[in-house]
């Protein structure tokens, strides 16, 4: 009996389980913005900061929370929001303009001059020029956003179509694949990585339109709140709302991020 006991399985020794440990690509940005912030603090706790010319994290997030609380800045969000999302809907024409433009080369070399020349072109400064063409309320803005987001998804896309594989092209036309087949099961899976590239420059086009759309011709939306707040000379508040389109920016290109992975897994 005792050698059939000694011939007994050991029990198995617990496996320790395993920690949860947070991914560097949110510690690191964590620790580095919670420094800043803490330096930015003790600075304008001891005084080091006027508060008639800029503020701190913590007035900052007084005023942020006021304006929040009484639902102001959610009314701005909105508006700002509707502008944002109809102009870069109307820009995703540039994703099909760009697959022409990409893949035709005459067509590339009659057009390129000219969208060059628009996408360099200083558009801000024609934001008068769109408020006497469409008038004050919310179709200059929208107008605005898509001459800023149309031009990064249209180039972004073109590139994309020259960096097709020529060898994926002569196999699918030795198939007898015709013009759309050759676009919908080649040319625009090959340059997905680089449209939704375009589309998420296009959202920080599309942002910067509307405030600087609402900062010179508007009564509402979030511009027009950081304009009103810097002509009263509330900085906090002024900080708070560029704060809160910062906010709103990240979050917009995270959702842009899950779309991604979404339809295009392998850039993951």
């Amino acid at each position: 009996m005792a050698k059939l006991e000694s011939l007994k399985p050991a029990a198995a020794s617990p496996v320790p389980a395993k920690k949860s440990k947070l991914s560097p690509a949110w510690s690191y940005p964590l620790v580095t913005i919670a420094i800043i912030l803490l330096v930015w603090e003790i600075c304008g706790q001891i005084g080091m900061i006027d508060p008639f010319m800029f503020s701190w994290p913590s007035k900052i997030l007084v005023q942020t929370w006021g304006f929040i609380m009484n639902g102001s800045v959610f009314r701005h969000l909105a508006i700002s929001g509707l502008e944002a999302a109809i102009g870069l809907a109307m820009a995703m024409i540039g994703i099909p303009l760009g697959l022409v433009l990409g893949y035709w080369k005459k067509l590339e070399y009659s057009f390129d001059p000219i969208i060059t020349a628009l996408y360099t072109t200083p558009v801000v400064a024609l934001t008068p020029l769109f408020v006497l063409w469409f008038g004050l309320d919310i179709l200059s803005k929208i107008m605005m956003v898509f001459t800023m987001a149309v031009f990064p998804i249209l180039i972004n896309t073109m590139s994309g179509v020259k960096t097709t594989d020529p060898s994926l092209i002569k196999a699918a036309r030795s198939y007898g694949a015709n013009e759309f087949q050759m676009f919908k099961e080649v040319i625009f899976p090959s340059t997905l990585s680089y449209i939704l590239t375009g589309i998420r420059l296009a959202i920080g086009r599309a942002l910067i339109a509307v405030v600087v759309a609402e900062m010179l011709a508007a009564n509402k939306g979030i511009g027009y709140a950081i304009r009103h707040a810097s002509e009263l000379f509330r900085t906090a508040e002024y900080l708070g709302y560029v704060g809160v389109l910062m906010v709103f920016s990240v979050l917009l290109t995270q959702l842009l991020k899950v779309v991604e992975r979404k339809i295009a897994p392998w850039r993951s």
